[in-house]
């Protein structure tokens, strides 16, 4: 019995989905907690107990205020300080908390990582469907498939990056929607892509450009034909959507939806955080960054295989766009793409162009790598995807060729989840091998501070009994992440931070608050001998002292 192509691709899609949901539930508890988690929950039930204000859900109201006083919001920023990220993710999150009573601290930051997974996973199938719709050769879209997954640092912070990765995946999923629009220019995938746009902007504001860009490309193709009342009207319909669903899932604009949104556009573009940090081995401001910040993050911490069919995919269909240029200026038309897939390249193509120039040349403020602009991956992929596809046709007539190519691909790919493996549950401090060795001297390694766990576990198998008084130059990785342990290990450790006389174990994370070039409080004293460290590609990503004294 013979399978055809189209059933083998349904049938290994489906196995390949199952397994990787079933990875994904016995590994999402392996993670730490990241310094930002605790203001996202903060900022869920700050909004949820704003929203249900209008209703008249007492209890739930009871529960949800509670809740929000056992938080220590004196220490978290006010969230309508950062209008720029909704709470799409969050609000849903913290009614999940309230209604199933989740009272231990693991069990909610848990809920939280499992959700996070869930939401990127979805996206992976919504990637997979991109694929299909555009490329008409299974190989292509099950390694672009494996692309997608297979970028470490993406997949990692898919269990616990609720901002950056959440963002990336609500992307994807308006994309799979742009372009069932760009198929078809009716009501009903207007509306839909209204409906998912305006649930990416809900996240973050700089998903308007999602709208925008389409209703350019939509207007361009136009511009040399009658527009009759009936485009007009879709193109209305376009935008209200968008506008309305937006104000519907982002609860701060409910006040009053035009000026709130100027005002959040305007934050967001003003928005500056002066933070010293580690890049390419010398010490830079965010206000003040380098052009080449962006290009050389995601150049060494993007899979060399990825970044390689990218470059291929990118500069082939910048020629292609250039050809139809030249074409369409001879011809006097519109036709800068000759069908619906090269409109849905240029798409993707468009975007990524505008958004990466704009961010190099505009210097925006930017930190801890480049996960603020995580959303570009699915671009990068993309045309990454349409790189190899392109390969893969030109070696019609090449067919030994071709199956050295296909294998030498396999192998790459095959690395790459070898080292995601081999890292776990530190796939996001990945750099690929363009990044050289003395990695901690060149970059910041764990600013997210997830190894903090697993140094407490370090140093908690170090003395079994009685109090742990751990010194720690940067707080924030060992409080965040002791929220994991149960109640007697939480009673034995106390954080003493700088007050290295009185602690028998000092913590050092290699992040740029913590280097002694920085600030003296940060140096270890004489009385104190290394122990312990964790190293991921020979570079160092904690340490641990002990106190010589004790």
């Amino acid at each position: 019995m013979q399978i055809s192509s189209n059933n083998f691709l349904k049938y290994f899609v489906i196995i390949f989905f199952f397994i990787y949901f079933v990875f994904g539930l016995l590994v999402y508890k392996d993670f730490g907690i990241t310094t930002d988690e605790e203001f996202q929950r903060f900022s869920g039930f700050y909004w949820l107990n704003y929203v249900l204000s209008f209703t008249s859900f007492e209890d739930i109201k009871l529960l949800v205020e509670t809740k929000l006083n056992s938080i220590d919001g004196f220490t978290l920023p006010d969230p309508v300080d950062f209008p720029f990220y909704g709470v799409i993710f969050d609000l849903p999150l913290a009614l999940i908390e309230t209604l199933l009573n989740i009272e231990n601290s693991k069990d909610y930051f848990l809920l939280r990582h499992f959700c996070n997974f869930l939401i990127f996973f979805i996206s992976a199938i919504f990637f997979f469907r991109i694929l299909r719709d555009r490329f008409d050769k299974n190989i292509v879209i099950l390694f672009g498939l494996l692309f997608y997954i297979g970028s470490p640092r993406i997949f990692g912070d898919s269990f616990f990056n609720n901002k950056d990765v959440v963002f990336l995946s609500l992307v994807t999923i308006a994309i799979f929607y742009g372009f069932k629009l760009i198929n078809k220019f009716n009501f009903k995938n207007i509306l839909l892509f209204g409906i998912f746009s305006a649930i990416a902007t809900s996240s973050r504001i700089i998903g308007i450009f999602l709208p925008i860009s389409l209703l350019a490309i939509i207007v361009f193709g136009m511009l040399d034909k009658k527009i009759d009342a009936n485009q007009i009207k879709k193109i209305l319909f376009l935008i209200l959507s968008y506008f309305v669903f937006t104000i519907i899932f982002w609860p701060y604009l409910w006040g009053n939806p035009i000026i709130n949104f100027i005002k959040a556009i305007s934050i967001f573009s003003n928005y500056i955080i002066d933070i010293k940090f580690l890049f390419n081995g010398s010490y830079v401001s965010s206000t003040s960054l380098p052009f080449t910040y962006l290009p050389i993050w995601i150049l060494i911490t993007t899979p060399i295989i990825i970044i390689l069919y990218f470059l291929i995919g990118y500069f082939l269909f910048a020629k292609k766009i250039f050809n139809n240029l030249i074409k369409m200026e001879e011809k006097k038309q519109n036709d800068i793409w000759k069908n619906l897939n090269e409109k849905k390249d240029f798409f993707i193509f468009f975007n990524f162009s505008v958004i990466i120039i704009f961010l190099i040349l505009s210097s925006p403020v930017l930190y801890n790598g480049w996960r603020q602009v995580y959303f570009v991956n699915t671009f990068i992929v993309y045309l990454a995807s349409y790189g190899f596809f392109q390969l893969v046709t030109s070696f019609k007539t090449l067919k030994n060729f071709k199956r050295w190519f296909y294998l030498i691909t396999t192998i790459f790919l095959i690395n790459i989840y070898y080292e995601m493996y081999k890292f776990h549950p530190y796939q996001s401090l990945y750099f690929n091998k363009l990044v050289g060795k003395n990695l901690e001297k060149k970059f910041e390694i764990d600013y997210w501070g997830l190894a903090g766990r697993k140094a407490l576990e370090e140093i908690l198998v170090l003395k079994k009994k009685d109090k742990i008084s751990i010194g720690v130059a940067s707080w924030v990785p060992l409080e965040r992440s002791l929220v994991l342990f149960n109640s007697i290990e939480k009673k034995r450790v106390e954080i003493v931070g700088q007050n290295y006389e009185e602690a028998e174990y000092i913590f050092l994370n290699n992040i740029t608050e913590v280097n002694s070039v920085l600030n003296e409080k940060y140096k270890i004293p004489k009385n104190f001998t290394k122990i312990s460290e964790l190293t991921l590609n020979n570079s160092i990503v904690y340490s641990i002292y002990k106190n010589l004294n004790f």
